[in-house]
């Protein structure tokens, strides 16, 4: 057990300069960036699945609202996905 705290504990990364801190603040910078991206991507495909809601006939309504509820879990999953990892960053930060 010992030798497993030994391991969590590294300070320095072998062969440079960078630190195990700033390779947590890279990931986190880019997860940020990913969450602020898919976000902004999946609320565009919500305005263009609504609009397409309501100008379809009524035989299309099904598979677009489909649509409309896969962008929704597709965006939960996003915002759950880099939230876990931002937690795991926490963690170890």
């Amino acid at each position: 057990m010992n030798k497993l705290f030994n391991v969590l504990a590294i300070q320095q990364l072998d062969g440079g300069t960078y630190t195990v801190d700033t390779v947590l603040k890279v990931i986190k910078q880019i997860t940020d960036w990913a969450l602020t991206i898919g976000i902004s991507l999946a609320g565009v495909a919500l305005v263009v699945s609504f609009i397409m809601y309501a100008v379809v006939d009524v035989d299309q309504k099904p598979r677009v609202k489909a649509r409309v509820l896969q962008t929704l879990l597709g965006i939960f999953g996003i915002i759950l996905a880099i939230s876990l990892v931002n937690i795991i960053i926490r963690l170890f930060a």
